[in-house]
């Protein structure tokens, strides 16, 4: 969905709460969810914006112009010296670890971290990046844009899988990818890049992984780039950060920077769990994004948006029936709820600068985002050398 084209609204509003409000400061603003993310903040309210920094000119002059709320500064420290308690980087992956860098160097005393995912062009950047900022800001509260990991449908199998209503899994599947055309979006084809969409998208799905059953022991894959095909019309894609979802225009498989396909196996102690990626997805954001879960007492059918999901059991276990279950959904089924999951996103990383210990939802901390790069690093290295790789 193109939440920018989309009307919305959050039942329990963040400045219904006694605390003080919030102020955040965006540093760096070339990727396309920093449009996103403002619409839901400014729908929640309660907060202060302290401003944006944005090195490119144009792309700063017309940021100022479309988000008039958002003042605009002349320099990263000028913008980090207005003392925000949260930092929000949605740089393209190349510049995600270099404006980090700087906001942890700054003395300002922020308490969080926002990240755009997968938060480096290359995951050992990352992992080092990681390491800087525990040494640095212990105790800092950092987020990567996993929204997703928010859906009701991924809150719902948390629970089937806590609860242990499955019995013994013994193999899953997950399905993941972009719709036809994005595969061309401004952040799917950077050159620095390790990769495309089993890095861009895959860090989403492999989140979605990592969250139910940790990280894998070893993996084995195949990320190609299949023959070129004839052009054909887009499901939508986003050439730039203004333009929003664009529905119109033909690209053909084959002809993207990077790989159309990519598929793996994932082996655990216990279990094999396997995963496939897809440029060219016929549908709307997220729509085919499956997950199917196999265990002794049942099975979990989930996508995270539009989400639905359906639990089967051949006994009760937990606080599920025997029978078919299925999840009880905020929305109409068939209606996305995406803005819901960015804000719920935030409510865990606001509660957490506000020192939270428990969260209800999770979060999605430097720690996974390790994890996940790891797993991708693998998956990647193994389609290279066509051998298992170790993770």
């Amino acid at each position: 969905m193109d939440i920018l084209k989309t009307s919305f609204t959050f039942q329990d509003e963040a400045n219904a709460s006694n605390q003080s409000p919030i102020k955040i400061a965006f540093l760096g603003t070339r990727h396309p969810h920093v449009m996103y993310r403002f619409a839901v903040l400014d729908k929640m309210g309660g907060f202060e914006f302290s401003g944006f920094y944005e090195e490119n000119e144009k792309i700063a002059e017309e940021l100022a112009k479309r988000l008039p709320r958002l003042p605009r500064f002349q320099s990263a420290g000028e913008l980090l010296d207005t003392l925000p308690d949260v930092v929000m980087i949605h740089s393209l992956d190349p510049d995600v670890p270099r404006w980090a860098r700087f906001a942890i160097d700054h003395p300002a005393p922020f308490k969080g971290l926002f990240l755009e995912k997968p938060g480096a062009a290359i995951p050992q950047d990352f992992y080092k990046l990681a390491e800087e900022i525990k040494g640095k800001r212990p105790g800092l509260a950092v987020e990567l844009g996993y929204e997703m990991h928010y859906s009701e449908a991924l809150e719902f199998a948390r629970q089937v899988i806590r609860e242990g209503a499955l019995g013994d899994i013994t193999t899953a599947r997950f399905h993941g990818g972009c719709p036809s055309g994005a595969g061309m979006d401004l952040w799917q084809a950077i050159p620095e890049d390790l990769g495309g969409i089993m890095q861009t998208e895959g860090c989403h799905t492999l989140e979605n992984v990592i969250d139910l059953f940790g990280a894998p022991d070893r993996v084995v894959s195949s990320i190609r780039k299949l023959p070129e095909r004839p052009p054909h019309p887009v499901v939508g894609w986003i050439p730039d950060l203004f333009s929003g979802t664009v529905t119109t225009g033909e690209f053909g498989v084959g002809t993207l920077m990077y790989e159309d396909v990519c598929s793996g196996i994932m082996e655990y102690a216990d279990k094999t769990i396997v995963l496939d990626m897809t440029a060219w997805e016929p549908t709307e954001w997220c729509n085919e994004w499956a997950i199917d879960v196999y265990g002794t007492n049942g099975s979990l059918h989930a996508i995270p948006d539009y989400p639905v999901a359906t639990l089967y059991l051949r006994e009760a276990r937990g606080s599920f029936k025997a029978g078919e279950t299925k999840l009880s959904t905020e929305k109409p089924h068939g209606t996305s709820n995406v803005p819901a999951c960015y804000h719920k996103q935030f409510q865990s990383l606001f509660d957490r600068v506000r020192g939270a210990k428990k969260l209800e939802h999770g979060c999605c901390d430097l720690e996974t985002n390790v994890k996940i790069l790891k797993v991708i690093d693998a998956f990647y290295k193994s389609s290279a050398s066509r051998q298992w790789v170790d993770v």
